[in-house]
């Protein structure tokens, strides 16, 4: 097993911060959009080592999230 970038990891952390806030607000506002797409933001890090790929997901699902919220 390959361990991630320092730039991948900066972005795995980034991202799981803000997935967890897409949760816990999902759940709250019972918005199942917005919940799946913040377990997608927390689980997705977890199957790629690329930082280029960590950030372009993890900013088009964060773009989602908010886009889903208006």
């Amino acid at each position: 097993m390959e361990f991630p970038e320092p730039w991948a990891l900066v972005g795995m952390l980034l991202f799981s911060l803000l997935g967890m806030w897409a949760v816990k607000e999902g759940r709250r506002e019972s918005n199942i959009k917005e919940l799946l797409l913040g377990i997608g933001l927390v689980g997705y890090a977890y199957f790629t080592s690329e930082a280029w790929v960590v950030w372009l997901v993890g900013a088009g699902l964060t773009a989602g999230v908010f886009w889903v919220r208006e």
